[in-house]
């Protein structure tokens, strides 16, 4: 049986991301953890039967940037120099399983040679203000000083009002599909994202929040390359606007009869 890899961004909540590590490891999973530069300490989670690669070299994450991108891109070649894997499954610091590990590496290798995700409902005006717009600065959008974040937002609408004051747009013939980030590659896709690594960064240098759309959209410009496997029941996720609403553990029993496979955000405060 060919191993799992597990490749994890975390920034915070390091308590959790080894309950999260500690529920998956089993022999056949391998852990490629991303800590953001940000962070001064970074954790050092601990291992049983798996085995642990904690990325030396680290992305300075930027909410909605293509930093985020950059980091996915980065755990799929670095996990790839040790494969090849059943699958490459890219997921958060703050997600959980909701079943035991058994099972969730049973339905993944029922999935073999398939990319599973959960797509989201298509939307043209989604698509077309975060991947034909240039969305420019983002650095301090979210961070930093009030003053910083204060002049990255406004510099960032009037950059927004020019271009659609002069009908400016790139990537026009392309067609994006969203799903959510946090979702499985077999080997042939790892390869294909990795291999084209350059021209995406590129093409999603100026996105915004493109990596809800980068990796199936460009699968999906192979024709039926790649078979995509569209799991409803993969995340269970609920937002509040355009937040996603944090789960405590107390929450995890309750969470399980949603029937999903995972869940996120959580806190383990």
């Amino acid at each position: 049986m060919m191993r799992q890899a597990w490749l994890i961004i975390a920034h915070n909540e390091f308590g959790l991301l080894q309950r999260l590590i500690s529920m998956l490891d089993a022999d056949g999973s391998d852990f490629y953890v991303h800590i953001d530069r940000k962070v001064p300490q970074p954790p050092s989670p601990e291992v049983a039967k798996g085995r642990l690669f904690m990325l030396s070299e680290k992305v300075d994450v930027r909410w909605g940037s293509v930093s985020q991108i950059e980091a996915e891109l980065l755990l799929l070649e670095t996990a790839r120099a040790n494969g090849p894997y059943a699958h490459y499954h890219i997921i958060s610091g703050t997600h959980l399983p909701l079943v035991g590990v058994e099972e969730l590496t049973a339905f993944y290798d029922s999935h073999h040679d398939e990319e599973i995700v959960r797509m989201w409902a298509d939307d043209p005006g989604d698509a077309d203000f975060k991947l034909r717009r240039r969305h420019f600065p983002l650095g301090h959008f979210k961070y930093g000083s009030p003053l910083q974040r204060k002049l990255c937002q406004k510099t960032w609408s009037a950059v927004l009002r020019v271009q659609r004051m002069l009908g400016l747009r790139h990537n026009k013939d392309c067609r994006f599909y969203k799903t959510d980030n946090w979702l499985s590659l077999s080997e042939k896709a790892c390869a294909y994202l990795v291999g084209h690594k350059k021209g995406i960064l590129k093409k999603y240098r100026y996105s915004f929040c493109g990596d809800e759309y980068f990796a199936v959209s460009e699968l999906m410009t192979q024709g039926e390359a790649f078979k995509i496997y569209d799991c409803k029941n993969l995340l269970h996720v609920e937002f509040m606007g355009d937040t996603p609403r944090t789960f405590r553990l107390q929450d995890y029993n309750e969470l399980q009869k949603t029937g999903c496979l995972w869940a996120r955000k959580f806190t383990g405060q």
